[in-house]
């Protein structure tokens, strides 16, 4: 068994949402597992249910917004903030057809990366503890079609990224009983004491590649010529 792994270079947020849903449909080895990395210029990408109005302070100039295939909430995609997607065989994995042990499996994988104040929160968040208290650096959907399940996540390492946010995004209507009211700034924190990109992708590869009983192979990144990004919002 192999978990497949390499980091995209396209940086258009648009383009890297559109290959995520022609990878997920296309026929892959059922018996292989694929994760990739990528990180955008600066985008909003909402839920695939959220509203517009709701979720980004219009009034205010802000990047480019898309809309993704799975569910959750709001993220500012930026430099700073990376994200991975993996990509498991239900054939392979039937257990994780109970979409509460899908987090809790992969989400578990990634934590393990970091040590033991890292934990997952909510129902799909990862945090630290900081002096005491938890703090998100990562949120984390899926989408499941033809078979396989898409999990993809964003992992904050950058200070500057955490500070945009609150300026683009609202609060979110509906809160995990750990945010306990705080705003953006109070709420969320990089991954310490991870700065460093190519250490961040070290770490979450080989955390899944234990979690799912895997080899370890890089393969090259794909050409992402042909595919039509997605429309913004």
């Amino acid at each position: 068994m192999i978990l497949y792994s390499t980091f995209l270079p396209a940086r258009h947020c648009g383009l890297n949402l559109a290959f995520e849903d022609f990878f997920l449909k296309k026929e892959k080895d059922p018996q292989a597992r694929y994760l990739f990395f990528y990180e955008n210029f600066p985008a909003l990408v909402l839920g695939q249910s959220l509203e517009l109005a709701q979720e980004i302070w219009q009034h205010k100039g802000h990047p480019p917004v898309y809309r993704r295939i799975s569910g959750g909430g709001s993220v500012l995609h930026t430099p700073g903030n990376l994200n991975y997607s993996l990509f498991l065989s239900l054939a392979a994995f039937p257990e994780l057809m109970n979409v509460s042990l899908s987090y809790e499996k992969i989400l578990n994988g990634v934590a393990a990366c970091f040590g033991p104040k890292v934990s997952r929160q909510g129902y799909s968040d990862l945090a630290i503890r900081c002096r005491g208290e938890l703090r998100k650096f990562s949120g984390n959907a899926q989408c499941r079609k033809r078979g396989w399940i898409m999990h993809h996540g964003t992992l904050l390492y950058s200070r500057e990224a955490i500070r945009r946010i609150p300026y683009y995004l609202r609060p979110p209507p509906k809160e995990p009983e750990y945010r306990k009211g705080r705003r953006h700034r109070e709420f969320m924190t990089n991954v310490l004491p991870v700065y460093s990109r190519a250490e961040l992708m070290h770490r979450v590869r080989h955390g899944l590649a234990r979690e799912f009983s895997a080899g370890l192979r890089q393969m090259p990144a794909p050409a992402l010529t042909g595919l039509t990004p997605f429309h913004r919002e």
